[in-house]
């Protein structure tokens, strides 16, 4: 993929190299599992890191990013005259209206109030146990409240504007969105929405870019979707959708998040915006300093992680520059220690001790389970001591499996069941417990832990899964004994 924005030295656009090392440095501290960071600012990359294997080239599930997408998509067909923000959903779906009709919460329910999640619903409906037909739930759920009054952040309601899309522009999302503006602005061919049991764009979380191509994105939006002098996006209609349309403040439990709400666009502090993707998937502009913050991450299960990526932001690099535009003076030996920096940045290993006094007791031995809630039969633990790495041999419900993890180090593989890519390393948190934290890194984003307890002749297992729908099996905790 050729590069379109052009590089320069932090320094060229007014930025110390410090700052961008200490911002870095702060979520690593931090512990939040960073795959990507890229700092633009006046139309210059300044800062493009990749936490291997992660690559420019590599696609990354954007989970709610795919939102701000659709409210691109609705503009371009009100645009075209195929739909006005005025319109009653219902109406352009009669199809999927219950026998009895639509309850009247849902006959009220317009485009413009499911832009700004103020829907009738309190949460999402197709994540009701037994829903198959994700659109379907949308309008059969029981509505809670009056359309238009209330903030909830309902992914159902951006799902079932996707699937409008698709319904009057006669193609998929991301296909149609090709065609208006994503070809032309070199989004990445083999870029991708995943789809829903029957065969819907996941417009809520499915989209699979680059962070490069969302960079990309939020530049277009920025410039109100003007690219190289050509308007490719309604300008009245992104001017709009950056602006404040529902007020998250007294529901969302995070600082950021209780900024405000546009259409499918979060508002941030120091009136900035940003598209915003669960696990650290962020997409952030802030006119006054002209710069943007694109990182794609893994904090599920490290509460307040995306928060502690803004504030790294804000207080790293956005509170320290200068009042003036003007660039800063070169300083070889900082920008060498931040090349550097960056080009060694590898996928987050769990911290801890390699080896334990326990090793030789416990290596290659079988345990066996009573009945349990993950339906684990036995395991056995492999460890290379020399080497400083293990296999986890386990048989559950569905057969016989194995993880190979690294002491110090991520080894890789596929998941088994599953074939996702997965990152693993291992360390001894106590000289008793060995953890593994399995990270997902695949069209799916999440991670496991696998918490291994010895003492005696028992081993107790607590399996926990950070995954948005998958790894249910790998919730739980219980005891077995060697054999």
């Amino acid at each position: 993929m050729n590069k379109l924005f052009p590089s320069a030295t932090p320094e060229e656009v007014g930025i110390d190299s410090r700052f961008l090392i200490n911002f870095l440095k702060r979520l690593e501290k931090q512990l939040i599992p960073m795959h990507s960071a890229l700092i633009m600012r006046h139309s210059k990359l300044c800062m493009e890191t990749y936490y291997k294997p992660y690559t420019r080239d590599t696609l990354h599930r954007m989970f709610s990013i795919t939102k701000s997408f659709v409210s691109i998509g609705i503009g371009l067909l009100a645009e075209e005259g195929k739909l006005s923000l005025d319109d009653k959903i219902i109406d352009h779906f009669p199809e999927k209206l219950p026998p009895e009709g639509a309850h009247p919460y849902l006959e009220m329910l317009t485009i413009k109030d499911m832009l700004a999640m103020t829907t009738c619903h309190d949460k999402t409906t197709y994540k009701a146990a037994g829903v198959t037909d994700w659109v379907g739930s949308f309008f059969t759920v029981k509505p809670t409240h009056v359309p238009g009054t209330n903030f909830a952040y309902d992914t159902s309601s951006t799902h079932t504007l996707g699937a409008l899309i698709e319904k009057l522009s006669g193609m998929d999302i991301l296909s149609y969105l090709r065609v208006k503006f994503l070809d032309e602005i070199g989004f990445s061919k083999d870029a991708y929405i995943l789809k829903d049991p029957n065969g819907v764009s996941m417009g809520g979380s499915g989209l699979c870019a680059t962070p490069y191509d969302i960079l990309k994105v939020i530049y277009l939006v920025a410039n109100d979707g003007v690219w190289n002098g050509k308007q490719l996006l309604p300008a009245d209609y992104i001017r709009s959708a950056k602006q404040m349309h529902s007020d998250p403040f007294g529901k969302q439990g995070s600082l950021e998040e209780m900024q405000g709400y546009g259409y499918q666009i979060w508002l941030t502090q120091n009136n900035g915006y940003v598209l915003f993707g669960m696990a650290g998937q962020l997409a952030l502009y802030v006119p006054d300093k002209d710069i943007f913050m694109v990182t794609t991450a893994d904090t599920m299960g490290r509460q307040g992680g995306v928060q502690f990526i803004y504030d790294a932001f804000w207080e790293e690099i956005y509170n320290k520059l200068p009042d003036t535009d003007a660039p800063l003076p070169s300083n070889p030996a900082a920008y060498d220690e931040f090349t550097g920096f960056c080009s060694l940045r590898s996928l987050f290993v769990i911290p801890g001790n390699t080896d334990s006094p326990i090793i030789d007791s416990i290596n290659n031995v079988t345990y066996t389970f009573d009945d349990n809630c993950c339906d684990f039969k036995e395991m056995t633990l492999s460890i290379d001591k020399e080497a400083l790495k293990g296999v986890l041999s386990y048989e559950n419900a569905s057969g016989r499996h194995e993880i190979s993890f690294g002491l110090g180090s991520n080894v890789f593989g596929r998941f088994p069941d599953y074939d996702l890519k997965y990152a693993a390393s291992a360390a001894f948190r106590m000289p008793d417990t060995l953890l593994i934290k399995i990270q997902i890194i695949d069209s799916a984003i999440g991670n496991l832990f696998f918490s291994l307890n010895f003492k005696d002749k028992y081993v107790t297992v607590m399996l926990r899964k950070l995954e948005e729908t998958l790894f249910n099996e790998y919730n739980g905790v219980f005891s077995g004994v060697r054999n």
